[in-house]
């Protein structure tokens, strides 16, 4: 019996480990060593429901058909080899597992060091910053929204046109692009997850926390060492607001906003507390994008009374994997549930950024539309030409300047810190923050000057200077 449960048990983390590169494409221990040392609370319950669905049943059908194999057959008399077998397989199940997430490879960075941050880290508190204006500044971020779903005649990979409005408010404004036509930025290591992003395109670096014995709560310092795109403009006076549909504390989202920038975050919890959604309301993560949307137009029709410029970031959820969310505004054109919740998505964003442009405050507003990274449902990019780079999408509307060069760029979304700033108009000594530079301008960025691969492989490093310097995790603040 012992034998069949630790068969089972094999064959469970065999099957979690492909269903996990199914959904979520991780396959490096950095996002998994992160989420196991912050909070994860209200994560969408559908997720669990699909691991479940979709590893026990073949788990126990493999373990049942193993068990017969092992006790049934007539080898069962020449010697005593159930043990051996299952010995076999746990080792190669380590094997896999040993491979797939590329731990060997982690290991070495571990005792490989960096310099990249001492040579190349521009600290954000000691550059000259001109704003020859306070403008607004909106930023989107879209969740799991890549230049993919656009069609191949734009850039994309698909025959139907999956975000043909992005698409066009890309053509229409600016649109920074590793190619000629719509592109986007090159992944790096500690950016593929939301709060990874967000750290990215507001701070300039990649998140990448050791694991450690120590967690993380809704109290934690968090990056203590970092000065953000959010902490500039509230020095410059600027009200600061996240909207989100989700709960703020997954991830430590609520330790960054609060403690960099000041933000008042609003997301499920709050908005709660402030009446704005019903107690008992909850759908996929929170709430649905429908309603974020609804919420910041009334939150940015408020803010635009005061006399105070506003920064406001919107996140969205309903494009989540494993296969997003159907709300009541979802189409029903095509038999991936994704694909339409992907076409509800651009909708929904053009609409909004149309009744910006309608309003009073409009004409001093800079908006920015990022997806945060690329998506996690892996299922749906099985038919992808090889060697199509996937990259999230970016556009930058109303800008107050210009770029030199917006297309055929090597950059990460770090270099969205100073980019965004630049957008506004303000002016960059040096044109660089963090390990940033500025898309606006002509200066070559990290990954043009050293290639993808080179600093991919100096950010997975030992850096002592990140964990001493930029985290610096102190006690409770």
């Amino acid at each position: 019996m012992s034998l069949i449960i630790i068969l089972f048990i094999v064959m469970l983390v065999i099957f979690s480990i492909l269903w996990g590169n199914r959904t979520f494409s991780v396959k490096t221990l950095n996002q998994m060593f992160y989420h196991m040392v912050v909070p994860c609370d209200g994560t969408d319950d559908g997720i669990f429901k699909d691991w479940f669905i979709n590893c026990f049943p073949p788990a126990f059908i493999t373990t049942v058909i193993g068990s017969v194999l092992l006790y049934k057959t007539p080898f069962v008399f020449l010697f005593d080899y159930q043990g051996i077998c299952i010995t076999v397989l746990i080792l190669g199940t380590l094997f896999y597992a040993l491979i797939n997430y590329q731990i060997i490879t982690y290991v070495f960075d571990m005792v490989r060091t960096s310099k990249l941050y001492e040579e190349h880290y521009v600290d954000p508190k000691n550059v000259e910053l001109d704003f020859k204006e306070k403008r607004n500044l909106i930023h989107v971020y879209l969740e799991s929204v890549e230049n993919t779903y656009l069609s191949k005649e734009q850039g994309g990979q698909e025959e139907n046109n999956y975000i043909k409005e992005l698409g066009e408010l890309a053509n229409e404004n600016i649109n920074f692009s590793h190619t000629d036509k719509i592109g986007g930025s090159y992944t790096i290591e500690g950016t593929q997850w939301t709060i990874a992003s967000m750290v990215g395109q507001e701070a300039g670096i990649p998140l990448l926390f050791p694991l450690s014995k120590d967690k993380y709560d809704e109290h934690s310092s968090f990056l203590s060492g970092c000065y953000t795109l959010g902490e500039i403009l509230e020095s410059q006076g600027y009200q600061n607001r996240i909207l989100m549909g989700s709960d703020a504390n997954f991830g430590c989202t609520s330790n960054f906003y609060k403690q960099h920038g000041n933000f008042k975050i609003e997301d499920t919890t709050s908005l709660k507390e402030e009446g704005r959604l019903p107690q008992d309301y909850h759908v996929f993560w929170g709430f649905e994008d429908k309603k974020v949307f609804e919420f910041a137009k009334e939150d940015l029709n408020e803010m635009a009374k005061s006399k105070q410029p506003f920064y406001m970031e919107l996140v969205t959820i309903d494009t989540h994997t494993p296969d997003g969310y159907v709300c009541e505004e979802c189409k029903h054109e095509y038999e991936s549930q994704y694909a339409n919740v992907i076409s509800c998505q651009s909708r929904q964003v053009e609409a909004f950024v149309r009744w910006c442009q309608k309003q009073d405050w409009y004409e001093n507003t800079t908006i920015v539309i990022t997806g945060d990274h690329k998506s996690m449902s892996e299922k749906f990019f099985k038919h992808l030409d090889k060697n199509y780079l996937r990259t999230p999408y970016n556009c930058f509307i109303n800008s107050a300047v210009e770029p030199i060069q917006p297309k055929n760029r090597k950059f990460a979304i770090f270099d969205f810190y100073p980019t965004i700033l630049a957008s506004l108009g303000v002016q960059i000594k040096g044109e660089h923050l963090g390990l940033g530079t500025n898309l606006f301008s002509n200066e070559k960025t990290l990954l043009e000057k050293y290639g993808v691969k080179k600093i991919n492989s100096e950010v997975t490093k030992y850096s002592n200077f990140y964990r001493k310097v930029l985290i610096n995790k102190q006690k409770n603040v």
